[in-house]
């Protein structure tokens, strides 16, 4: 009996941590979820609107057709981000959240790119480029 007792105790702790961590991300403007971290490609597809999408980089995997594990990107407060693009190379731009913040806007070297926020929490940032057919997940560095 006190076994059961003691499971019991323990689910119930852990459904309160699992629910804590959930309020912490609810109460935070889409901005400041997107700002909390430096970014990191988890997955990567092209022709994600066909039947077919193509899955170019999964990170961990080994022979991905397109190496994003070098890709990091950090979003500012202040409407700029810096990033390491997949090359190494540093860039830079601005980013403002637009149509009601279903959508991200950035832009670097002069070319505006706008994609559709899928999930944006603590943990994931996935974002469709509907025009390119792009579609990742992003996780915290």
């Amino acid at each position: 009996m006190r076994k059961k007792i003691q499971l019991i105790l323990s689910v119930i702790l852990l459904l309160g941590l699992l629910s804590c961590s959930k309020d912490k991300d609810e109460n935070k403007t889409k901005s400041q979820l997107l700002t909390a971290h430096t970014w990191v490609y988890n997955e990567y597809f092209s022709n994600y609107g066909s039947a077919s999408p193509t899955l170019l980089y999964k990170k961990g995997a080994s022979n991905n057709p397109l190496d994003l594990s070098n890709d990091v990107i950090t979003f500012k407060a202040d409407g700029t981000f810096s990033r390491i693009d997949y090359m190494g190379q540093p860039q830079t731009g601005t980013w403002q959240l637009v149509s009601n913040e279903t959508q991200l806007s950035t832009t670097e070297g002069g070319v505006t790119h706008t994609s559709n926020i899928i999930l944006l929490n603590g943990n994931s940032f996935n974002w469709h480029d509907v025009p390119f057919e792009n579609y990742a997940e992003m996780i915290p560095k």
